[in-house]
């Protein structure tokens, strides 16, 4: 169960940073900041942006496979595992989107910023879920909280 955790949170951080530097990208397009542009070009900042997404998808893609052998969240799993490769193939195609959309590929832009938003939230899905089915399996309910810590009674 830790596990399956540890991996939701390195997607869904990994994710977030992907999130963050697509928007700075994207801020550096105001015709203002063309200086900053043409920096983030130089140091080829897209590539760093694939680079934490793959690693994102990836943790997304196991979530997915853990999901799917898990018995109570196996459309869940394979749901993920569909996303997951769904992010990486709209990201990708954003060179020739723009080329097609032309003034409009803003709304692109805000598709993508959304999938990658999804995929965030899936993770966050997966692990939760997991996480209760084991804790069930466990017998442990809502209605009994979970006691790590009991200080011993003062007489």
């Amino acid at each position: 169960m830790k596990a399956v955790r540890l991996i939701s949170l390195i997607s869904r951080v990994f994710l977030m940073i992907t999130l963050g530097l697509g928007l700075f990208f994207w801020i550096a397009q105001i015709p203002v900041l063309s200086g900053l542009l043409a920096l983030l070009v130089q140091i080829h900042f897209t590539s760093i942006h694939e680079g934490f997404g793959s690693i994102g998808v990836l943790g997304l893609l196991i979530l997915g496979v853990v999901a799917v052998f898990t018995k109570g969240s196996r459309r869940l799993g394979v749901s993920s595992m569909i996303y997951a490769l769904v992010v990486p193939a709209f990201g990708m195609s954003q060179p020739l989107l723009q080329v097609l959309t032309g003034g409009w590929f803003w709304l692109i832009q805000i598709a993508h910023l959304l999938v990658g938003v999804g995929a965030m939230m899936l993770a966050l899905r997966i692990g939760k879920r997991y996480q209760q089915i084991k804790l069930k399996e466990q017998g442990v309910t809502a209605e009994k909280p979970l006691v790590i810590f009991q200080p011993e009674e003062t007489l």
